[in-house]
């Protein structure tokens, strides 16, 4: 949309940035800017000169303000400072350290509140930056809770760094660079092309780095990992792109004479069309020494190269199993990996794997997923912090009512609740994710979403930590502002409840996947604990526009006999859903019966009756094979040791596979689903084996007995009962027609009842019922 075509009301963003040379902030602000279907006014204010991407903002219709500062720093200042009080905008977003500072204060002087600052650097080896590089993050860590409402990361690993230098934690965001396929794509015609222009025949293996000259880049890593591979790959060459990277460099020249790579190295300079000439490559290397974000690693893996990194900033997580990753600063290292990737050119799975990293980037690092992402929190940032005069006609509220999540593992919401968030965002909510730090984080942004890092223990033992739980959680319902508060898992339904209340949240959404193992003994006399528990329960599902969602009767009874909750509020969905397409029905598979058991091991879970069954089948002599896929979760105090897991191997009387994510290939080459835990909410592998077709054994207690149809679907058995356990999968394996009856029912139960669809509909039901006139119509998913 041209800014001629937008409306009067549109959002105005002033982005400011340090300069606007060939980097990788800059690239990603013009990709952002310059998106299709923009639905805000940008303008973008260079503190330097207008460098390389001036003239195409500028083509692409983005006014572009050069206040070239280091011909006078305070006159600079001043400039900025009476610009922005001219643009007037409803949002100012900074870029990189020196525009966070400058660009922030001089926006708050005149009168903006609405900042979000970018953090574009990895905040690693900082040392080998300028002096102001170094000093400028202790100072902005010091204004990160005066200056920016939103400090935007492009990283996980470089937000996680800035939160110890003391960034404010309850402010950062991570939101990865997205990247447009159309243009980073494997081109055939441009591989040629370029190989001609280097005289390199088609099949001459080649690596090369496509990073500008400078320390954290570390090019003596490459070149020296490039001397050793020469030893056993004669034939191999290495092309190096981008500034600095020619002849005129007299440090680089030194560096390729004492290494004696000269003759075998091709320097290409600063180009412009580094999409075509990354077609050229066969492996890609970055051997830098810290990053933030590596726009360039997933841009080869989009183009379909090989790709070798050290392991800084989100590198890893970007290459995934996809790549090669190597510890910084290791030429050895990172020659060995070098070397396995040009062995692998020729290997039967070689193309297998350079689509998959090409499928991997596409489906976590989408530009419009970053688009949408950085539209939320300027939007929110807008209404929250309007700008005085703003036009008429622009709205005084939200146009997208917010959506906020909150889960305690990051991992869990993927498994659990994505498609629900997913969901209401096509619905047109904005979506917001609060959990606990980790690995899965990054996944989390990649489909768009704001994520914030809240600090949650999974012990619960110490009450300071779950005090600062429940003010964490407090301080960021009332920045945040969300219009409804959707908590999953016990301590978010209990502290978020609580904090929803406090904070003055307008609805709240509980979803009570389980009551614990609190509720789980035997009633007897006083019970200390249970009474606390059911205390929290009645404070957190107080609020007065709130619904609780069970996913069993036997849960929803508990609360309403102990007057926690009202028959108005709760409300029964039947699990988190399953996606009937990605686990669908197949044949069972030839040879061997197969029980398979996918679950955390812990006790609870029944893991270690399991087990024991698979002991007492086996002194029978059947050719019964009991399978077990799950690792240990030392974070649960219910969990099996490591220990004891390594004896289960040892025995062989249960083939452990570990973790595993392949759940629909585990179950399609399985005969029986077995369950055997003491209690559950509904549980996710029951539904997904049902939905496989899978015959069940599960045990008859809350969750688990809800999961199947008893004598249709599936089996029950006592819990606790290993006996009972392993004459019920016995008898099964032994009775294939039985076992295909009651998969064909299972299918049949997950397509009336645990369609992802159906649940996903039933949540954006409950949402517009808690908003009304703001909630979104469930009607408006897409069929």
């Amino acid at each position: 949309m041209s800014a001629a075509q937008r409306p009067a009301t549109a959002i105005r963003v002033v982005h400011i940035i340090s300069g606007l040379g060939q980097g990788g902030a800059e690239t990603v602000l013009h990709r952002l800017v310059t998106a299709p279907e923009q639905a805000q006014e940008h303008i973008v204010v260079s503190l330097g000169d207008e460098g390389v991407f001036g003239a195409r903002l500028r083509e692409a219709g983005i006014a572009v303000h050069a206040l070239h500062m280091k011909q006078g720093a305070v006159k600079g200042l001043w400039r900025l400072f009476r610009l922005l009080r001219e643009l007037r905008p409803d949002v100012v977003q900074t870029w990189m350290y020196h525009a966070d500072l400058l660009g922030g204060v001089a926006a708050r002087l005149a009168g903006i509140k609405a900042v979000s600052w970018g953090i574009r650097n990895s905040g690693a080896d900082l040392s080998k930056g300028s002096r102001s590089a170094r000093a400028l993050p202790r100072v902005c860590a010091w204004l990160s809770g005066l200056v920016p409402q939103v400090i935007v990361s492009c990283a996980r690993d470089a937000a996680d760094r800035h939160r110890g230098w003391g960034y404010r934690s309850d402010r950062l965001l991570v939101i990865p660079n997205g990247y447009d396929l159309s243009r980073w794509r494997p081109d055939a015609d441009a591989r040629a092309r370029v190989r001609a222009q280097w005289g390199v025949a088609r099949d001459a293996p080649v690596i090369g780095a496509v990073a500008r000259w400078n320390p954290l880049k570390d090019h003596a890593n490459l070149i020296e990992a490039f001397s050793l591979c020469l030893k056993t790959q004669p034939d191999l060459r290495c092309v190096l792109i981008g500034d600095g990277m020619d002849a005129a460099n007299a440090e680089l020249a030194g560096l390729l004479d004492r290494h004696g790579v000269r003759g075998r190295t091709i320097l290409m300079g600063r180009r412009d069309d580094v999409p075509a000439l990354m077609n050229g490559l066969d492996v890609h290397v970055l051997s830098s020494r810290a990053e933030g974000f590596p726009n360039v690693v997933a841009e080869a893996m989009a183009s379909g190269v090989a790709c070798v990194v050290t392991d800084v900033g989100d590198a890893a997580a970007i290459v995934g199993d996809a790549g090669w990753v190597v510890p910084p600063r290791d030429p050895r290292s990172l020659a060995q990996a070098v070397g396995a990737a040009v062995l692998d050119l020729s290997a039967p799975g070689h193309a297998e794997r350079l689509e998959r990293g090409r499928n991997s980037v596409a489906a976590r690092y989408s530009l419009n997923a970053m688009v949408q992402a950085y539209q939320a929190v300027w939007q929110r940032l807008a209404m929250d912090f309007p700008r005085a005069g703003r036009p008429a006609g622009m709205p005084d509220a939200p146009a997208r009512p917010r959506l906020l999540f909150v889960v305690n593992n990051p991992a869990f919401f993927l498994s659990h609740r994505l498609p629900v968030a997913l969901g209401a965002r096509q619905a047109g909510y904005e979506v917001h994710v609060a959990t606990m730090d980790g690995a899965a984080v990054t996944a989390i942004t990649a489909h768009g979403f704001p994520h914030h890092v809240i600090p949650m223990s999974r012990s619960g033992r110490n009450p300071i930590e779950e005090l600062s739980s429940l003010h964490a959680l407090w301080r960021l319902f009332r920045r945040l502002r969300p219009d409804l508060v959707h908590a999953v898992t016990i301590k978010p339904v209990l502290y978020g409840g609580i904090a929803a209340r406090l904070a003055g949240v307008r609805a709240y959404v509980a979803a009570v996947s389980g009551l614990g193992f609190i509720f789980m003994r035997k009633p007897g006399g006083f019970d200390f604990l249970r009474t606390a528990a059911t205390f929290l329960y009645k404070l957190a599902l107080g609020h007065g526009n709130s619904r609780v969602i069970f996913q069993n009767e036997s849960d929803r009874g508990v609360l309403m006999r102990a007057g926690v909750v009202k028959a108005r509020q709760a409300v029964l969905i039947r699990g988190s859903g399953v996606d009937l397409a990605a686990f669908p029905m197949k044949p069972e598979p030839d040879g061997p019966v197969r029980a398979i058991m996918v679950a955390r091991l812990l006790k609870d879970k029944g893991v270690v009756e399991f087990v024991q069954a698979a002991r007492l089948a086996a002194s029978e002599a059947t050719a019964l094979r009991w399978v077990l896929a799950g690792s240990p979760d030392p974070g649960n105090p219910a969990s099996i040791s490591d220990a004891e897991f390594d004896r289960w191997k040892q025995e062989g009387v249960v083939e452990c596979l570990g973790e595993r994510k392949d759940v629909a290939d585990l179950y399609a080459g399985a005969h029986i689903a077995v369950l055997p835990s003491y209690r559950e909410g509904l549980p996710k592998s029951l539904v997904e084996a049902a939905a496989c077709g899978r015959a069940v054994v599960t045990t008859d207690v809350p969750g688990c007995r809800d999961a199947i149809e008893p004598g249709v679907s599936g089996v029950l058995v006592p819990a606790r009962d290993a006996r009972a356990l392993a004459d019920a999968v016995s008898r099964l394996a032994g009775d294939a027609p039985l076992r295909r009856q009651m998969g064909a029912a299972g299918r049949a139960l997950a397509e009336a009842e645990f369609d992802i669809r159906k649940v996903v509909e039933a949540h954006l039901a409950i949402y517009a019922e808690l908003l009304p006139g703001r909630g979104a119509d469930a009607g408006a998913l897409e069929a």
